[in-house]
């Protein structure tokens, strides 16, 4: 995508368990709030940087956040619900980059993946390792 976490640098990885853009992130040197209701695989709540909130994505309130660099979500949601999500915290103001998996479950959402690319500044692309998903990047 062009840009990646760097070390100092807070990311919020919403829908972590079991670990792996936690892990991801932990070893480019961020700190990583994981949150999920399920827990984490242990040798990645371990690493340094990394503190495990067990709660769901939804019920986090941006403000109590407070600011962060990156928002990663790869939350099992329907679109819409995950649209809310980062509205939610675009209107916060408190993240400007975001890299979030658009999970689609059953008939491909194009509306929603449409409303999800018309945010300005903002992409979709359908990765390699992507299935019936898409990852909708916003950076600055």
């Amino acid at each position: 995508i062009g840009e990646r976490p760097g070390p100092g640098q807070v990311c919020l990885d919403l829908g972590s368990s079991p670990g792996g853009w936690s892990w991801a992130l932990a070893r480019l040197g961020a700190r990583v709030i994981s949150v999920d209701r399920a827990p984490l695989a242990p040798e990645v709540a371990r690493l340094p940087g990394i503190e495990y909130i067990a709660e769901s994505a939804f019920a986090l309130d941006p403000s109590a956040i407070g600011p962060i660099d990156w928002l990663f979500s790869d939350v099992i949601c329907y679109p819409m619900r995950l649209l809310s999500l980062v509205e939610r915290w675009l209107a916060a103001g408190t993240c400007r980059r975001f890299v979030c998996t658009i999970k689609f479950q059953g008939e491909t959402d194009h509306a929603t993946a449409a409303r999800f690319a018309a945010i300005p500044g903002s992409q979709l692309r359908h990765l390699f390792h992507n299935k019936h998903e898409l990852t909708w990047i916003k950076l600055a």
